[in-house]
């Protein structure tokens, strides 16, 4: 498990809910919390009505309380008391927090949600005693989208229209002696035959690539070492809108020493032809897109306190897409230490294109 630095740094036992049957109730809080910044509700709605639960705003971030997506949105809320884990949602979308000494663990099926960038945008949080889920998780990672209402101070909430196929994810196991690797990869369905085939092959190759070179390592093991290698694929898909599919993947090695490395990996796909989709399909309306874009990296890059490396636009950008625009991430060590995980860097469609430009036009 991955932690936000700002959870690290709380050290607190967070309080939460419990679900008895099929019912969540608060329960007692645990040592108090670091300080928040709090600031007045925030009136949630869905499907036109005002709901009696209502949102804040901490921090300058606006947090949803969990009751709320089983009840307004209707997905499954479940509660773990061997664990201390809530899951909400189900499939690859299911979201997994786990309440610990350390604050609440966020994961999405696995695939772990944290922020580097210094702010606590995706970290769940514990509110006299109950648990609340920052917006921009939900619009980023379920599907979830909102409305925002500033004279009113409201938040009217919805699911997003997605693409009309069916993603599961598949597991390849292979521990022995030397190793335990667990890799998990998406699977699509509902497509065309030839179209399913072509996406299915590039995910499928992928983790058998990372399974064969995981079983590579772990052969040459020392056997006067205790402790077994250890290999984890996730993944998560971050846009399945507009018939385009976005999915990015983390693949995790420890070998020993004080920590593992993982590598990142965005995939984009059209799910017309099942083409392999990079930046210059989706901003081709904007000839000078490299120019811009490589300038807002320096700048941004230079802005960044963990980082006194400016970077631009490589040649061959890592990325994925999520609602409105697009993602550009580093690699660990490539830009900034380790602590800084992945420096992950959003842009809006509407920096770059010109107005009323649709990027997703051709797949549709």
């Amino acid at each position: 498990m991955k932690w936000g630095a700002a959870v690290l740094a709380a050290g607190v036992l967070f309080g939460g809910a419990s679900v008895t049957g099929g019912n969540v109730q608060a329960a007692p809080a645990g040592k108090t919390a670091a300080k928040q910044n709090v600031q007045p509700a925030v009136t949630l709605k869905a499907n036109g009505k005002t709901l009696t639960h209502q949102g804040k705003i901490v921090n300058g971030n606006t947090m949803i309380p969990i009751t709320v997506l089983r009840d307004a949105l209707g997905l499954p809320l479940h509660y773990n008391p061997g664990t201390k884990t809530y899951s909400v949602g189900s499939g690859i979308m299911k979201l997994n927090l786990e309440v610990s000494d350390y604050g609440v663990g966020t994961n999405l099926n696995g695939y772990s949600i944290y922020d580097n960038s210094g702010s606590d945008q995706y970290e769940a949080k514990n509110l006299n005693g109950h648990l609340y889920v920052p917006f921009k998780l939900l619009g980023d990672y379920m599907g979830i989208k909102g409305t925002w209402n500033p004279s009113l101070k409201s938040l009217e909430l919805g699911k997003q229209t997605m693409n009309k196929i069916g993603i599961t994810s598949e597991t390849i196991t292979k521990t022995n002696k030397n190793a335990s690797i667990v890799i998990h990869y998406p699977k699509v369905s509902g497509l065309g035959e030839d179209v399913e085939q072509k996406i299915n092959a590039v995910l499928k190759e992928k983790a058998e690539q990372f399974a064969k070179s995981s079983e590579e390592q772990a052969s040459h093991r020392d056997g006067k070492i205790e402790h077994t290698y250890d290999f984890v694929q996730n993944f998560a898909v971050t846009f399945n809108r507009e018939g385009v599919l976005s999915i990015v993947t983390d693949q995790y090695g420890f070998t020993g020493g004080a920590h593992g490395g993982t590598f990142r990996e965005g995939l984009t796909f059209s799910l017309k032809d099942g083409k392999q989709l990079g930046l210059d399909d989706l901003l081709k309306a904007a000839p000078d897109y490299k120019q811009k874009l490589d300038r807002m990296l320096k700048q941004k890059t230079k802005d960044t306190a963990f980082s006194d490396v400016t970077a631009g636009l490589k040649d061959q950008p890592d990325f994925y897409l999520k609602e409105g625009g697009f993602a550009i991430f580093y690699q660990q060590y490539e830009i900034a230490p380790y602590a800084a995980g992945f420096p992950t860097y959003a842009f809006g469609f509407g920096e770059l294109l010109p107005k009323g430009t649709d990027p997703f036009a051709a797949f549709k």
